[in-house]
């Protein structure tokens, strides 16, 4: 039987076998592998638009293209005078610094999707030319030459100011704080005409996030994919560094959510040890309470393969070294996208019996904010 992904897969091949994770125990020893670097190992690059070439494999994808993200700041507050005048172009510059670096297929999924594409264009001339942002230009051997938007010093400085005000007095303020109270106050520069290793995941990860916060079924208030988002470690204890940051409001109650978007190149190992294990021990320590002011969170591991095309091998293996951590969901990256809020996460514990691509095939999925801890 084959898939759109590949043939049929068999279980956990290409990875090494692994018992369920002893949260408490130092992986070092008992996993091998090293961690990836996102910033500097090289990555097989995506075809343009990776994520819109997954969905297209998927028959169950809804391709109608989503609107404008819930704003997280209040657009009809009088302008601050450091900032650009029209309400969208405040928009845009705030959707660039929660996430690092834009497309412009992004903006105009995201944020023009009711203009016309000249729209877009004139107003990133305006804001490249008023000093807030620039524009950054792939060279690709396939696909042309995509467009990026990065901030500026003038346009981070006011955009992480904006950020702070913004989420003074939500249930969010205190995760916000603590993450701006790490941030790099020098803007992203890249090269010309070379595409930074980082690139194809910072790209991919940032339309997942933005696929959440435009449900509204979620209630996102805010969302962010910024590389190293927490300290190093705190008090000793070495932090998770999550790919995205997101807030929902469910049944009128915050929920933090973490973003890892995998793309089959860590090892499980590494995995547990960096992430899984870290996560629970922000549980485990209170730290999730007296640092980002939330109990408990879920952590979405959304997953492709774009070297072997075996995703859900990949997912197993995640499983295995996560046996003992409830908080994690995984997903296959296509199925994130089309449908952020639906029940088509595995947790730990979901056995993978079929390789099918279509969620109504798998039994025992479930919603990501479901039977959270046990």
């Amino acid at each position: 039987m084959s898939t759109p992904f590949g043939p049929a897969l068999d279980p956990l091949d290409g990875f090494p076998g692994s018992g369920p994770l002893d949260l408490r125990a130092r992986m070092a020893e008992a996993f091998a592998g090293s961690s990836i670097d996102r910033e500097e190992r090289e990555t097989e690059p995506p075809l343009p638009d990776a994520l819109e070439e997954l969905l297209d494999s998927n028959p169950t994808v809804d391709r109608e293209r989503p609107g404008l993200l819930i704003p997280p700041f209040d657009s009809n507050k009088p302008a601050s005078p450091d900032g650009p005048p029209l309400p969208r172009d405040r928009e845009v510059l705030l959707e660039i610094a929660r996430y690092r670096i834009v497309s412009f297929a992004h903006l105009k999924a995201f944020v023009f999707s009711n203009r016309h594409g000249s729209v877009l264009t004139r107003r990133m001339q305006a804001l490249e030319q008023a000093g807030y942002l620039t524009v950054w230009e792939e060279r690709l051997s396939r696909g042309g030459h995509p467009r990026y938007a990065l901030l500026t010093q003038r346009g981070l400085s006011w955009a992480i100011e904006e950020l702070r005000s913004g989420a003074a007095g939500r249930t969010h303020e205190q995760l916000v704080r603590f993450m701006l109270g790490t941030r790099p106050r020098k803007p992203l520069v890249l090269a010309p005409n070379t595409a930074p290793p980082f690139l194809p995941h910072q790209i991919e990860t940032n339309r997942i996030a933005a696929s959440f916060a435009s449900a509204a079924g979620l209630g996102i208030r805010w969302a962010s994919t910024w590389h190293r988002p927490f300290p190093n470690e705190v008090r000793g204890v070495a932090m998770p560094q999550p790919d995205g940051v997101l807030v929902a409001l469910i049944g009128g109650q915050p929920h933090l959510l973490f973003l890892e978007h995998d793309r089959s190149q860590e090892s499980p190992g590494s995995f547990a040890e960096r992430k899984t294990q870290r996560y629970q021990l922000l549980v485990d320590l209170g730290l999730a309470r007296e640092l980002l002011g939330f109990d408990t969170f879920t952590v979405l591991v959304t997953v492709v393969d774009p070297v072997s095309q075996r995703p859900f091998d990949r997912i197993r293996a995640l499983q295995d070294v996560s046996a003992a951590a409830p908080m994690m969901r995984f997903t296959l990256a296509g199925w994130a996208q089309a449908h952020p809020g639906a029940a088509q996460w595995f947790t730990p514990e979901t056995p993978i019996e079929t390789s099918s691509t279509r969620p109504e095939d798998h039994a025992g999925l479930v919603g990501p904010f479901s039977n959270l801890h046990r």
